[in-house]
């Protein structure tokens, strides 16, 4: 068990440690609000600084090495510098960073990703996940000439006003509201009131069902996560056709957010692996192999119709389809083309190991702490399986939880603090098993603080 007698102590080990990076960490509050330019990097007691990574690791700017389990959020699918990405990158970063005009790598690369997803025929590119989202709402409003947007509680699609709100579901139901009917709760300062007219909050349950039947005459679309992000928690291939079913009864758009889950779960993402269809979806992540890249997919009906009528989406962005971003991200894409036999089984493989071997080991111990995820998706949980829906993350030994983090730190494995976790390809096995040996003893020796014998 673990030597320390008190959060504190570890604290103080931490500190020890990363005497550079707390430096960087108190002049960084001189010039950026809270010291963080994203609040997913916070850390306790502050975020270690990054100098390099190669591979599954990152080094901190005091020498320390991490087995990397954020991946960038998910972004790194092939580790840190991929020999393929990597030369690409230098190649075309001697050509043009940006032109701002049309260019042939828009053509190369925008084919080569319709080959891939199953929904698109058209595609639109953008700079990150959160465009896309945001510019996925806008068509399906254009499309269907309805207002709403219905998303699913627990559910994370970028930090734009229509998306900000039920990220995280809280545990006191006179906020969150009832099971079947969850209350709206906005996620962040300044978002306009008035937004919560356009938007419609859905439980994970089939009592969504009869929510989109209800709100249909307004409802332009649902988007929804096939794998939640807040939690890593899977939708289901059977969840997410009887979505599809009332959608298309009901004459409302259906939109997979394929932000984390494309390129990841299968080279068609969660569309190939689970075969349900959405009438569109957006894209991030992987899609950029490192570089800033989004897209929006969906039929040549329905984008003709948002794009070329008398009065139209906008559709710009200076860094849009930038040479750079489109070069490497076609790298990428051309790389899981042809090894996509070898990349995704093997990702599945060791997902399962972490997964299993974690929750076997819980269960054994009885001990109140789970793992969920599919594929290279995973995130724990202080309580004991079944973890299903968002809002089964509620009554976790949120203390437990949070010393697990430090521990996680402790321990050499970086997560990124209350978020899902990401096995990347060049994760091996060996790491898989120091990563399983890392979260067991995190869990075991932050339980036995909060544990009542």
């Amino acid at each position: 068990m673990t030597k320390f007698k008190s959060r504190e102590e570890l604290m103080q080990e931490l500190i020890n440690r990363t005497p550079e990076s707390e430096k960087l960490w108190n002049e960084a509050q001189e010039f950026v609000p809270g010291g963080l330019l994203s609040v997913a990097r916070k850390f306790k007691p502050y975020p270690f600084y990054t100098a390099k990574g190669k591979g599954a690791y990152i080094w901190d700017v005091d020498g320390n090495r991490y087995i990397d389990c954020s991946t960038a959020y998910g972004v790194l699918l092939l580790g840190h510098l991929p020999e393929v990405v990597f030369e690409t990158a230098s190649e075309a970063a001697k050509k043009a960073l940006i032109y701002c005009t049309p260019h042939p790598g828009e053509i190369e690369y925008t084919r080569r990703l319709i080959e891939c997803i199953p929904c698109a025929e058209r595609i639109l590119l953008c700079n990150s996940g959160t465009e896309a989202t945001m510019q996925g709402a806008r068509i399906m409003r254009s499309y269907t000439g309805k207002k709403r947007i219905a998303k699913f509680e627990g559910a994370y699609h970028g930090w734009h006003d229509y998306v900000q709100w039920n990220v995280i579901v809280n545990s006191d139901p006179k906020i969150s509201g009832p099971v079947e009917r969850p209350n709206p709760v906005s996620e962040s300062d300044g978002i306009p009131s008035e937004v919560e007219n356009t938007i419609l909050i859905l439980p994970f349950d089939e009592s969504a069902f009869s929510l989109i039947e209800e709100y249909a005459d307004e409802l332009a679309g649902v988007m929804v996560e096939p794998v939640f992000g807040n939690g890593s928690l899977p939708v289901g291939k059977e969840f997410l056709e009887s979505l599809q079913e009332i959608c298309r009864t009901k004459d409302v758009l259906l939109m997979f957010d394929e932000v984390k889950t494309g390129f990841r779960m299968a080279l068609g993402g969660a569309q190939e692996y689970w075969g349900v269809i959405p009438d569109l979806a957006a894209y991030g992540k992987v899609i950029g192999g490192g570089a800033p890249l989004g897209a929006v997919g969906t039929t040549k009906e329905i984008m003709n119709k948002v794009t070329q009528s008398e009065f139209s989406i906008s559709v710009a962005g200076t860094y849009s389809g930038n040479p750079f971003s489109l070069s490497v991200g076609l790298a990428m894409l051309n790389y899981l083309v042809e090894n996509k036999d070898t990349v995704y089984p093997e990702l599945e493989r060791k997902g399962n190991r972490l997964r299993e071997g974690f929750n076997e080991y819980m269960k054994l111990k009885n001990l109140p702490a789970s793992m969920t995820g599919i594929g290279s998706f995973f995130q724990t949980h202080m309580k004991p399986l079944p973890v299903i829906g968002p809002r089964d993350l509620g009554g976790q030994l949120e203390d437990a939880l949070y010393d697990m983090q430090l521990f996680l730190r402790y321990y050499g494995v970086h997560v990124a603090w209350f978020h899902d976790g990401f096995i990347s390809a060049a994760h091996s096995d060996q790491d898989i098993e120091d990563v399983l040996k890392a979260h067991i003893d995190a869990a075991e020796n932050a339980l036995a603080w909060h544990l009542v014998s």
